[in-house]
């Protein structure tokens, strides 16, 4: 049966649908709440004078749909579908960095911390993204100092004669050495750490009060000491995370800038009213540039999985199309279109977006 024929006999569902050449692989990959209305028009020959659809309209050999209960669901598949085949005719994520995660151990009898780019189901927990990446860096080191737990590779299943130097520095409990620490303690601290990285401050504080109180009641002064000093410090982190919510929320700011096919695009990372990093995006072989297509998908590509999510994301004003944020999860931010921002503190990072993208353009042309 031809693709044409086929398309007219689908239901009227939300689903996915995926095109597929003579040689049987997807080259294009998309949503919709009627899959047959949607399917269909890709077979009117009025449709044919945009130059993509009718180069994607010349190729379809074979299609193949998948009916899902609403148009939520069907975003998540396509997403997921278009990370598996990378169709030719979808606008496809090249990144150019990826962010640093936290790496926890959890199922670990001694768990660690390390610093990581990809996250594996391996039983570990994973806080982040951070960014810069130098924070990610500089927890691990405050963690490190203050809660005696390594990033070591040492083998913890079996005993060791001795410590290694981060326990000597005082880094490290000694869970590799028998006798230097118990189970209990490093437990102890290793949910203090877990309490910290995933963001349970106010836990954390209660329960080392309780036990600097404790200690002191035991005459145990040298350690009542210890947990007040990490008391102070993490009283001082909260203070400065106050002072800096107080400065501006948590902004992306994306932009591009096309000379078909070469097309770049920059996401500006503000925190607290500073931008603090920056993302670059390439592609070298989209011959038809469509804004309004373009910038949901990336949106989409960037941020459904998206561990961390920042109140709101600024995009061109002329990539408007429909509301485009309103099949992501209720947490997803707002999307706002912006054109020329009113002030000029607000109109900073569209100023520097908007110039660094074509330098971005440059670059990769040049690399080439």
């Amino acid at each position: 049966m031809e693709p044409k024929e086929q398309a007219a006999q689908l239901p009227e569902s939300p689903g996915v649908y995926m095109f597929k050449d003579a040689g049987g692989r997807v080259i294009y990959v998309g949503k919709a709440n009627s899959l047959r209305n949607r399917v269909r028009s890709y077979f009117l020959e009025s449709r044919w004078t945009d130059a993509k659809t009718g180069s994607l309209a010349r190729e379809i050999a074979d299609l193949e749909t998948i009916v899902v209960a609403n148009e939520r669901e069907a975003l998540a598949l396509e997403h997921n579908l278009i990370k598996q085949y990378r169709p030719k005719f979808n606008v496809v994520l090249r990144d150019d960095k990826t962010y640093p995660y936290i790496k926890f151990t959890a199922y670990e009898k001694y768990p660690r911390v390390y610093f990581t780019r990809h996250i594996k189901k391996d039983g570990s927990l994973y806080f982040g993204p951070y960014f810069p990446a130098s924070l990610a860096r500089r927890i691990l080191h405050f963690v490190h100092k203050r809660f005696l737990v390594p990033s070591c590779s040492v083998d913890l299943t079996r005993p060791h004669p001795r410590p290694c130097l981060q326990y000597y520095i005082h880094r490290c409990l000694g869970p590799c050495v028998p006798g230097l620490t118990t189970e209990e303690r490093y437990a102890e601290a290793a949910h203090d750490v877990r309490m910290f990285l995933d963001g349970r401050r106010h836990d954390l504080v209660k329960s080392l009060e309780e036990r600097m109180a404790t200690a002191s009641e035991k005459e145990l002064y040298e350690q009542a000491a210890a947990y007040r000093d990490l008391l102070r410090t993490l009283e001082d982190i909260e203070e400065r995370q106050r002072i800096a919510a107080a400065q501006g929320d948590d902004t992306d700011v994306l932009a591009y800038y096309a000379e078909p096919p070469l097309v770049a695009a920059n996401l500006f990372h503000l925190r607290a009213g500073r931008v603090v990093d920056r993302r670059e995006f390439y592609w070298e072989d989209l011959e038809e540039f469509h804004p309004a297509e373009f910038v949901p998908s990336l949106l989409k590509q960037l941020y459904l999985e998206a561990e961390y999510l920042p109140k709101a994301i600024h995009v061109p004003k002329k990539s408007r199309t429909g509301n485009c944020s309103k099949n992501f999860s209720p947490s997803v931010p707002a999307i706002k279109w912006k054109s020329s921002p009113r002030s000029a503190v607000r109109n900073a990072p569209f100023s520097i977006s908007s110039k660094t993208t074509p330098n971005t353009l440059s670059r990769s042309v040049s690399a080439f």
